[in-house]
């Protein structure tokens, strides 16, 4: 019985070891890398003037690239897995869609920036 299940063992053992052995190279390839595309739109809180105004921008950022926004105080309404806010600094993290709302210094409404990273 012990020499059954040794030789079963060995055979096995052989077997893996062949698979190994014969199992073929895998090559890779690489794609080419373009940067994101960021569509930043600005819409401005009811009753806001000029300067402040509508605006939509596609501005070519990678990852990790920042955007300077307007305002005296930010509030990251979603999209926390697409940009990563800092002050007023827009750190771009990943693909989708990100809200942030832009206030006064007196505490008003200002606007919201709209972030769409596409690949």
């Amino acid at each position: 019985m012990k020499k059954a299940i040794l030789a079963l063992s060995i055979s096995a053992l052989a077997l893996s070891l062949g698979g190994v052995a014969s199992a073929s190279q895998v090559s890779s390839t690489t794609s080419a890398v373009t940067p994101a595309t960021v569509t930043v739109t600005f819409s401005p809180a009811n009753g806001e003037k000029p300067p402040i105004k509508p605006q939509d921008v596609d501005v070519p950022l990678g990852m990790g690239s920042e955007y300077y926004m307007e305002g005296s105080n930010w509030m990251l309404l979603y999209g926390s897995n697409v940009i990563k806010l800092t002050g007023n600094k827009v750190t771009v993290i990943g693909y989708g869609t990100a809200q942030v709302e832009a206030y006064k210094s007196n505490g008003a409404k200002l606007g919201v920036y709209t972030f769409i990273v596409k690949r």
